[in-house]
Formats: structure tokens, C-alpha cells, sequence
């Protein structure tokens, strides 16, 4: 009997509930990002996704996608250093940090630490960017 209690406790735990599932959707998008992988990249990623960087401009999903396809912009690094996932209905989660990112445009490295919120939704059984923003954060809190 305790041993088929300890496998149904272990089955059980092994369940990923929505933050679990929304850390890995964002871990593979921003390992194919960095990758430049646009064909792992795109089903991670809402069809109306609204992508806000930190400078203050936005893409769409096909913008970002084109931006990480050409090189214009390569990540280095998404180097995450707090993370909150908040669920906040069956299908739509809410995801909050700070981080340090690394790119290159064109000629100019970048490397600077960032506040940002991603919204996340379950589309057909898949968790979806469908909205996120940065700003720059200082150095230190």
C-alpha cells in the first residue's frame, strides 16, 4: 500500500501545472531567439502578438520574426536574475522579472539590465507570447 501511495504522490507531482508550463514555453522561445530559429520561434509566439522593446518601439509577430531572421538584431544572452509567473484565468498567465540582456545591432553591442511583464495565452493547448514589454531598469535596486 505505501508503495502505491508513493507512486501516485510521485505521479501526482510530476503534473505541470500553468507556471511550470509558461517557464518552459518562455525558455524555448528565448533559446530559439537566441538561436535565431525562426521555425521554433514562430508557434511559440501569438499571431497578434504586440512585442514592445525597451527603447519604446513595437513589432508585431512577423516584424520580430523578420528582425531575428535578418541578424538586424542578435541576442546574446537573456540572462534572467527574478521571475514571477502569476496565472490569472485558465488560459492566460502573466509573467514579471528583471533580467540582463546582450545583443547586437548592426555595429553596436548593447548589454544593460531590464524590467519587463509578458502576457502569456493557451492557444489550442499551447502557451503563446502574445504581449510583452521592457523598459531599462538601473543597475541596482
Amino acid at each position: 500500500m505505501r508503495l502505491l501511495f508513493a507512486l501516485l504522490c510521485t505521479a501526482a507531482c510530476a503534473v505541470a501545472g500553468p507556471a511550470d508550463e509558461v517557464r518552459a514555453a518562455d525558455t524555448a522561445r528565448v533559446m530559439a531567439t537566441i538561436a535565431g530559429d525562426t521555425a521554433r520561434l514562430a508557434p511559440l509566439l501569438a499571431a497578434d502578438l504586440s512585442y514592445g522593446h525597451s527603447n519604446g518601439r513595437a513589432q508585431t509577430k512577423e516584424e520580430f520574426l523578420e528582425a531575428v531572421r535578418s541578424n538586424r538584431v542578435r541576442y546574446e544572452a537573456y540572462d534572467y536574475e527574478t521571475v514571477q509567473i502569476t496565472p490569472v484565468a485558465a488560459d492566460l498567465a502573466l509573467m514579471t522579472g528583471t533580467a540582463r540582456l546582450r545583443a547586437t545591432a548592426g555595429a553596436e553591442r548593447v548589454a544593460f539590465r531590464l524590467r519587463f511583464l509578458s502576457v502569456w495565452r493557451r492557444e489550442d493547448g499551447a502557451w503563446r507570447l502574445f504581449a510583452y514589454q521592457s523598459a531599462r531598469a538601473p543597475e541596482a535596486d
